[in-house]
């Protein structure tokens, strides 16, 4: 008789297992491979224009940012990008470049619309510094998506490009500040 009490037990674990599994899954953040590519460069334009209106960096000192994207999330016409951004404000020093300032690691979510030329930006949403970091970040991606960042989701350190964009050769040193 014990056998027959296990039973439905076992079998209501097995659908709650079952069901969470099937929440995790349908949850986890995609990203699309090719909506990614395409919006990527009009994104990297904005987020270097804004640092550059807001930085009153000099003319020969250029904002250098790399991107991981967490997530691509179709919100109709439109598509969510969520993606952790970090940039380097770098001049040219000789032979060399320097980094001036920059930051690391900051969480954000673009909202693009495609059009007949490719991707146009609509807005960015930035996660909050201090207290305010985490419910942001939780508010602003999905909940996998949130949880990728938080466990220290990163892109590759912008000196990795930064002479490339200042059309130098690859070797050229970087250094840090002056």
């Amino acid at each position: 008789m014990g056998n027959v009490k296990r039973w439905p037990v076992l079998a209501g674990v097995g659908v709650v297992v079952a069901a969470a599994g099937w929440w995790i899954v349908d949850e986890m953040p995609t990203v699309d491979d090719a909506v990614a590519r395409e919006a990527l460069p009009p994104i990297d334009e904005h987020l270097r224009e804004w640092l550059r209106a807001t930085a009153h960096s000099g003319a020969d000192v250029r904002w250098v940012c790399t991107q991981k994207v967490i997530e691509t999330r179709a919100d109709h016409e439109q598509v969510k990008i969520g993606l952790v951004a970090s940039c380097d404000e770098v001049e040219r020093d000789g032979d060399g470049l320097v980094t001036l300032g920059g930051f690391r690691r900051q969480p954000m979510v673009y909202r693009v619309e495609r059009t007949p030329g490719g991707f146009r930006v609509l807005d960015r949403k930035v996660a909050e510094d201090g207290a305010g970091y985490s419910p942001s970040v939780k508010a602003l991606f999905s909940w996998t998506g949130a949880r990728r960042v938080l466990d220290g989701a990163s892109p590759d350190d912008p000196r990795s490009v930064s002479a490339a964009a200042f059309g130098l050769p690859e070797s050229t040193p970087v250094r840090t500040g002056r």
